[in-house]
């Protein structure tokens, strides 16, 4: 059994969605650019899931801290200033509420229903098998071995290793959209899953993880 921290840190005003990439920006410069805040090592990239992630609760934004960001997140909190530019204009924000939380994650004989919101799956290739697919099991059978991937990447970034089947059943499809960033169309997807492991609430699976996409809330 491996026990996970995971800290959500949630504040006020509230933001616009695409907003939430300046907000990203603004906490990185207010904590001074430490390594998780932005997944960046010097000019390198640091290819491992995104342990200090950025998105929007309710309307307000709000950072989620997972295993050593939650460490890291003491850098924001020491410097003391939430006035935040977001974009050309200045917020004062103010922390609305802080929630800390500790989840085993494991396999489980029994299985967990999650939801997951604006999940960004599919690279060029999958988005042309996916469009390609005749048939609506095909298309869920290519998501959800995606989905398992996802799963599994976050896993080995944390340190979790399974031996047994990890099992990812897509339940229902809410809605697919196009979801616009960095001048590429991506599809995003809306949707009800369950799986034998158990995940933290609100962590983010997927591409752009680090700025709300994909976010997996517990059913």
């Amino acid at each position: 059994m491996h026990q996970i921290k995971t800290l959500i840190v949630k504040f006020s005003p509230e933001l616009a969605k695409h907003e939430v990439p300046l907000f990203r920006g603004a906490v990185i410069a207010a904590s001074g650019g430490g390594t998780l805040f932005h997944n960046h090592l010097g000019d390198n990239y640091r290819y491992s899931y995104p342990l200090i992630q950025y998105k929007r609760i309710g309307k307000c934004p709000a950072i989620v801290c997972v295993g050593a960001g939650v460490e890291s997140i003491g850098e924001l909190f020491s410097n003391g200033n939430f006035s935040f530019e977001i974009g050309e204009r200045t917020v004062d924000m103010e922390i609305v509420s802080i929630k800390a939380n500790k989840t085993n994650v494991q396999l489980w004989n029994s299985s967990f229903n999650y939801s997951l919101a604006n999940w960004l799956p599919l690279n060029s290739e999958n988005y042309k098998k996916y469009m390609q697919s005749e048939l609506m099991t095909d298309k869920i059978a290519l998501l959800e071995n995606i989905l398992k991937g996802n799963i599994l990447s976050f896993l080995k970034s944390m340190g979790v290793f399974i031996e047994d089947e990890l099992t990812c059943s897509i339940t229902s499809i809410s809605s697919s959209h196009i979801e616009r960033y960095k001048n590429l169309s991506l599809m995003a997807f809306n949707l009800q899953f369950s799986t034998n492991v158990s995940l933290p609430h609100l962590i983010g699976l997927g591409k752009n993880a680090s700025l709300g996409f994909g976010v997996v809330r517990e059913c």
